[in-house]
């Protein structure tokens, strides 16, 4: 089978696995291959295949059953109700790990640039966000956005800035694979509390204006973002597959040796 856009594979393998299910290939309620199946018929990742069971789930044609595997719908009504999410050219895995890289570094370098005044902001936005834990989830978002915002106007760079904005432009407003995502998974308070609680971090460290306990700090903070979204993804609890962490301790690798 050839193999695919980088930019498209999620959304294509999605929508040839719903071709699979409406084909009558799975009926209701039936179990569909394990992900390492699914990942050898279609020539990429276990990470790809879980942004495109993700994509399915979200449009009710799965069931992730945790250690049980991916289920196709066992309502008959549903099955025909054939709902279409708009195309994203980049599915959330790639985008967080974008994200982890750019502003893990925007940070390190905020640390070394932070004005007090600066600081005091981001205390009061950080104050404002957790009142708001399980309350106006989309102003939790917006202080949310504010949070990390502010971390690169400190800067007082304006590549960094626009590349900071443009980013969560990408990952969290336009997306709307991410958008479906935060809609239906990503509000719950235990996420929120424990975001809250990565934002402290990063605030304690940006104070101490440590470059190395800013940047490890954000970077932590997007890890816990993608762990959440792999078990949105995963079917089982075994058997991890590399390329989901690879990256990730590649460049930690590099960055400890280099400094």
């Amino acid at each position: 089978m050839a193999k695919m856009d980088t930019k498209r594979r999620y959304y294509d393998i999605g929508v040839q696995i719903e071709e699979l299910l409406f084909s009558g290939v799975f009926k209701a309620g039936e179990r569909l291959p394990s992900e390492r199946e699914l990942s050898e018929r279609f020539e990429t990742s276990r990470a790809t295949i879980r942004e495109a069971v993700i994509m399915l789930e979200l449009k009710g044609l799965v069931v992730v059953r945790q250690g049980a595997g991916i289920y196709f719908i066992d309502s008959p009504e549903k099955v025909n109700k054939r709902t279409i999410l708009p195309k994203s050219d980049v599915g959330p895995f790639e985008l967080l790990q974008a994200r982890q890289i750019i502003e893990s570094s925007i940070a390190g370098f905020a640390a070394t640039q932070i004005k007090f005044n600066e600081l005091r902001e981001l205390k009061k936005v950080l104050q404002l966000q957790e009142s708001e834990i399980n309350g106006d989830s989309e102003k939790f978002e917006a202080l949310d956005q504010q949070f990390h915002s502010l971390i690169a106007e400190s800067t007082q760079n304006r590549v960094l800035i626009n590349q900071a904005v443009d980013m969560w432009s990408t990952v969290r407003t336009t997306n709307p694979l991410w958008n479906e995502l935060n809609h239906q998974f990503l509000h719950e308070e235990r996420l929120q509390s424990m975001w809250i609680n990565d934002h402290k971090r990063i605030l304690l460290a940006l104070q101490k204006r440590s470059p190395e306990d800013a940047k490890q700090a954000v970077w932590q903070h997007i890890e816990n973002s993608k762990q959440e979204l792999l078990k949105i993804a995963s079917s089982d609890n075994s058997d991890t597959d590399l390329d989901d962490y690879f990256f990730a301790m590649e460049f930690d690798s590099n960055f400890t040796e280099s400094h």
